[in-house]
């Protein structure tokens, strides 16, 4: 939908809590009147931008990689290598999930810990499968390994918003999946 499109970009530009339905209509070229039809409350608004962060984040790098044929391991070093990727190509996304994370009261930082709990709970499995096939070292608690995963996305997006080369992000990455990680 063109005005969620809009909606993402303008929430990644002005932040979560002061882009209006004005500012939405304005890049989507359209009515304000159009954008409150689809969204009435700015509330749903934001609710809306923040799920298809959620889908995009958890669908597209976690989900998506829970059945492939390469190791656990290897899986997750695949994930954040395609995540410091995605900082580059989808920034809206990645800027607006680190706002999101950093809200701490309200019905968003509700929504935020249900994806919290929802991508931990799958590098979780993710990590248990690793130690299941000896790509993941057997030290590891699975749940701290999984938000430790979780936390290097964040990681990803601060090295290369303030600069850090894909190169460098690249050999950090690898560095905390074979030091932290693999067995």
């Amino acid at each position: 939908m063109q005005i969620l499109r809009c909606a993402i970009k303008a929430f990644a530009e002005k932040g979560i809590l002061n882009t209006t339905h004005a500012d939405v209509s304005k890049l989507a070229g359209v009515a304000s009147p159009t954008v409150f039809h689809y969204f009435p409350t700015i509330e749903g608004l934001q609710a809306e931008v923040v799920k298809e962060v959620r889908r995009f984040l958890l669908e597209g790098f976690v989900l998506s990689r829970s059945d492939k044929a390469s190791s656990a391991s290897e899986r997750i070093e695949d994930m954040l290598h395609s995540f410091r990727k995605a900082v580059d190509t989808s920034p809206d996304e990645v800027t607006i999930w680190l706002e999101w994370s950093g809200m701490t009261r309200g019905f968003l930082w509700e929504l935020y810990l249900e994806f919290y709990r929802d991508t931990v709970a799958a590098l979780r499995s993710l990590i248990l499968e690793g130690r299941r096939d000896n790509s993941v070292s057997q030290r590891i608690d699975a749940s701290d390994g999984a938000r430790v995963v979780l936390s290097m996305a964040h990681a990803i997006a601060h090295m290369r918003f303030s600069g850090s080369s894909p190169k460098t992000v690249k050999k950090t990455v690898h560095s905390l999946v074979s030091i932290y990680i693999a067995p």
